[in-house]
């Protein structure tokens, strides 16, 4: 039923929102779906200086999230029972983190 409705969405057009609050030099970032670690580093060397935090799941239509080359390595998280994206995600959502947090 989950992948059926993230499906049906996707199909509609429906965006996944990318955010970030910023307090000072603390930022949080909100981001979709159970996100491997890679995407946390990543966000810290785009804002070097900054204390970012990131809390995934804001939608977990998406299921796990992995790196472009984790889903050419197998494994659970990138099998097609827990991950409802491609592999191509990962330049997407790198664009979108880069986008929020040097605006």
């Amino acid at each position: 039923a989950k992948h059926l409705a993230w499906l049906q969405e996707s199909q509609s057009g429906r965006k996944v929102d990318v955010s970030v609050l910023q307090l000072g030099n603390i930022c949080l970032l909100h981001l979709p779906g159970e996100l491997f670690v890679e995407y946390q580093l990543a966000a810290q060397k785009m804002k070097a200086g900054a204390k970012v935090c990131v809390a995934a799941y804001g939608d977990y239509g998406p299921g796990y999230i992995g790196t472009k080359i984790a889903y050419s390595e197998g494994g659970y998280e990138t099998s097609e029972r827990a991950t409802r994206v491609a592999p191509e995600v990962e330049n997407v959502l790198l664009k979108a983190i880069r986008k929020v947090l040097l605006p």
